[in-house]
């Protein structure tokens, strides 16, 4: 509290009179980190959006926040507040998976992902990989890896690659083309 509060430019005391404790503060930032990520996951049920198209809003969205992410509050999350980082990947689990089913039902309906993908299984693939690939707990990329344009790249395509039809992958291209003939040269 005491880092807070001279990060913040006022006292220990001012800094009490706006929360109770810690754990007040904690609960108060990842209401914060939740109704950011509810925000951003809800362009996934606008239907006005093309289903592809979703996808490049979504991204866009976490870049312009999460440019400073600290990597760490993974980790003290997990240490000093286990039962809010539970709590938070509970939610998180049914907020990405809601999410990524409308997404992948409304890419089926345009044409643009292929008819034989199952959203169910699918979805709960977005799941895992947006709750452990990112997780820098789990060392699968370095903790600055979601703000690495290329790594955030590769796994779009894999992900387009595997789900889309054509239409769906001349979409990707017409939306994410410039971003490929940046990385090309």
């Amino acid at each position: 509290m005491d880092d807070i509060a001279r990060e913040m430019g006022m006292s220990k005391k001012t800094l009490y009179q706006c929360v109770k404790d810690k754990g007040e503060l904690v609960e108060a930032v990842m209401t914060y980190v939740r109704d950011f990520i509810g925000g951003a996951v809800n362009v996934f049920h606008d239907e006005k959006v093309n289903a592809i198209e979703q996808h490049l809003v979504h991204r866009n969205a976490f870049q312009e926040k999460f440019v400073h992410h600290n990597p760490t509050l993974s980790f003290d999350l997990r240490k000093y507040y286990p039962v809010i980082y539970h709590e938070m990947n509970e939610w998180k689990r049914k907020t990405v998976y809601d999410a990524h089913r409308a997404n992948l039902q409304q890419g089926i309906k345009e044409g643009f992902y292929r008819e034989d993908i199952d959203p169910d299984i699918i979805a709960r693939l977005m799941v895992a990989h947006s709750i452990f690939t990112f997780d820098p707990t789990n060392e699968i990329f370095e903790p600055n890896s979601m703000n690495d344009q290329a790594t955030i790249h590769q796994v779009y395509k894999y992900h387009f690659i595997g789900i889309c039809t054509e239409e769906g992958l001349k979409e990707c291209k017409r939306l994410f083309g410039h971003e490929n003939e940046n990385k090309n040269r």
